[in-house]
């Protein structure tokens, strides 16, 4: 979440006249970005930097900074470091598209089923999908993340054959809400390769990179030999050093592979910035740039592919791209003619481009007014006030469990303003209208508006990739919290201290005392299952105690593990039995027939969530 919110604020207030002059002085430019580049660097342990602006059709600035090599002392080098530049890999894809749109091979408004041979999307839903769905974003696909990455190249396959085992399901009306899809993306790159006979890697070349000359950028992994460029190594900061990781390998490569240098996204950049280029067609290009879905009035569109960044009206779009050890965005500004290609390759890069991105535009272009405050009374703001969690999370399989982290709190503060909570940060939202609020002290914007089943979804202003739903009750990431620290709770109290108090009784009481205990049987049953659990517990959090394992694949410690929850199912089953043995028969304790349904009521619920989330079974 605080990465997602991070993109917002690439996109800031600017002024067209301001920003003309600004870009005359290089000498002003290189100095500023000098100095806020490295600074951030520094701050963050950013190993490698490499950095392109582009204004009215000309490369106006390049360099590297840091380290593409951190043991050999290796400088970036502008236009022969390769960057993984992530999912600013997409726009590839979707000027592909709309290149084919413009020779009428595809048709945006056509069920994509039209386009695919080896498999067909299911009906879910009356609405079929499309690729203006693909393009905005709003397929309605759930996310997958297992197998998003690889560790070498064997599991690099046809796109088809990849989307065929692992086609998302459709779990919200198409062309509703955007959720961001990798699996979306690559869909649609299939579908060049279907109506033009190319793979992708092939028409891309052909028809973009060849075109462009852009001899130091591939979809290829890794990189291929010949390429006069050589590739930075990503890092991670760990006990004050810098940690050099493996090369990146991803599976649904038209989503996220490419490898660049900053001048050849520099010559991307002109590409999209000019009217016409020798990759789209006067038309193509109007078309591209032009809105085709928006969640909310006051919020920004997504443009046709293109994610919308603008900010108190002045145009900025482009895109962001991040790997586990790459981050990059890329940024147009089309009324000034004015590009900004920045990448990373350390662990916290995404913190850095944000940053530099709004430094950039704050210094070299003035802040407007902000928009006015309206009245309003707490009891209007009440119906903004809940729990809110992003709409871009898996469905199907044990990673479900996402769908409970980062979640955005929202409270009244008082009759001005909405207290935001998110990771820990407070930020204060000031009423603009009706549904729209404004940062306090900022233009960022924040809109609510309510679905067709009555939910209210929360949307960022500069940010049309994705949508908060509202949860309560049984979806609530804190009630489903409490369950989770009351099971534990449990467990540690069956599993530790019932043996030790039974240890301890021995010999010690009265023959008439201890016959007034739970039954033998039922504390027996009760302490394999919440062994169970605990054995399950364990098995989950060391087969992902490291968060990037589960993208490679389900480690076969957790399919162990996942026996456990169906064991429980049996001796839960016999708790309720005894439970309902014991609890009305007076020849035992009171408060040990209370706590024994207790105990029953808490393994119930656990299962319960264990269901929810995808962990009773074996959903992988």
């Amino acid at each position: 979440m605080k990465k997602l919110l991070g993109i917002g604020l690439c996109a800031l207030s600017i002024s067209l006249s301001a920003g003309a002059q600004s870009f005359t002085d290089t000498t002003a430019l290189r100095s500023f970005l000098d100095g806020v580049i490295t600074t951030k660097m520094h701050d963050e342990h950013i190993a490698g930097a490499t950095v392109a602006i582009v204004h009215r059709g000309q490369v106006l600035f390049t360099k590297g900074y840091g380290y593409s090599n951190v043991e050999h002392q290796t400088p970036v080098f502008p236009d022969s470091t390769l960057f993984r530049v992530g999912s600013i890999s997409k726009l590839f894809v979707w000027t592909s598209v709309m290149q084919l749109v413009a020779q009428n091979k595809l048709d945006l408004q056509a069920d994509v089923n039209t386009y695919l041979k080896e498999f067909q999307v299911p009906a879910t839903f009356d609405q079929p999908i499309t690729l203006a769905h693909l393009l905005t974003h709003t397929p309605g696909f759930e996310d997958i993340v297992i197998n998003l990455f690889a560790r070498d190249s064997s599991a690099l396959k046809p796109l088809g054959e990849i989307l065929k085992k692992e086609l998302p399901d459709r779990v919200r009306k198409p062309g509703t809400y955007a959720s961001y899809s990798n699996h979306g993306t690559a869909l649609a790159a299939h579908i060049v390769e279907q109506v033009t006979g190319l793979s992708f890697n092939q028409y891309v070349e052909q028809h973009i990179l060849n075109p462009l000359k852009l001899t130091r950028t591939t979809f290829r992994q890794p990189v291929p030999t010949g390429m006069p460029a050589h590739s930075a190594s990503g890092y991670v900061w760990s006990n004050g050093r810098f940690v050099e990781k493996d090369f990146e390998y991803v599976p649904l490569y038209a989503a996220g592979s490419v490898s660049a240098t900053a001048t050849d996204m520099a010559k991307f950049m002109i590409a999209l910035l000019q009217p016409q280029s020798a990759i789209l067609d006067s038309a193509t290009r109007h078309q591209m740039f032009q809105p085709l879905h928006r969640h909310h009035p006051a919020v920004n569109p997504m443009r046709h592919g293109l994610m919308d960044l603008s900010r108190n009206g002045i145009e900025i779009v482009g895109h962001g791209g991040d790997t586990f050890w790459f981050h990059s965005m890329l940024m147009l500004m089309p009324e000034q003619q004015l590009g900004l290609f920045m990448s990373f390759n350390s662990e916290n890069g995404g913190k850095v481009y944000s940053k530099v991105a709004e430094e950039f535009v704050d210094y070299f272009f003035p802040k407007p007014a902000l928009k006015p405050i309206v009245k309003t009374s707490v009891d209007e703001l009440k119906k903004f006030a809940g729990i809110y969690i992003g709409n871009r999370h898996p469905h199907r399989d044990l990673t479900k469990i996402i769908s409970l982290l980062g979640p955005v709190e929202i409270h009244v503060q008082d009759s001005t303003k909405l207290r935001l909570v998110t990771d820990g940060e407070v930020t204060y939202y000031v009423p603009i209208d009706s549904t729209t609020f404004r940062k306090e002290d900022g233009s960022d914007v924040i809109a609510f508006a309510r679905g067709e089943d009555g939910q209210q979804h929360l949307f960022l202003g500069g940010l049309p990739i994705f949508v908060l739903d509202q949860v309560s009750g049984w979806r609530d990431p804190n009630n489903q919290l409490l369950i989770a620290v009351l099971t534990i709770a449990m467990t540690i109290i069956v599993i530790v201290f019932w043996p030790l108090a039974y240890l301890t009784r021995t010999g010690y009481q009265p023959l008439q005392r201890q016959r007034l205990l739970l039954p033998t049987s039922a504390k027996v049953i009760a302490w394999l299952n919440y062994l169970f659990f605990i054995v399950f517990l364990i098995g989950l959090t060391t087969a992902v105690s490291d968060s990037y394992t589960i993208v490679y694949g389900v480690p076969s410690g957790l399919k162990t593990a996942l026996l456990f929850p169906l064991l429980m199912v049996t001796t839960t089953i016999l708790m309720i039995y005894a439970c309902v043995r014991v609890l009305f028969n007076n020849r035992y304790l009171l408060y040990s027939r209370l706590f024994y349904f207790g105990a029953t009521l808490i393994s119930v619920l656990a299962l319960l969530q264990l269901n929810t989330l995808n962990f009773l079974g074996f959903h992988y």
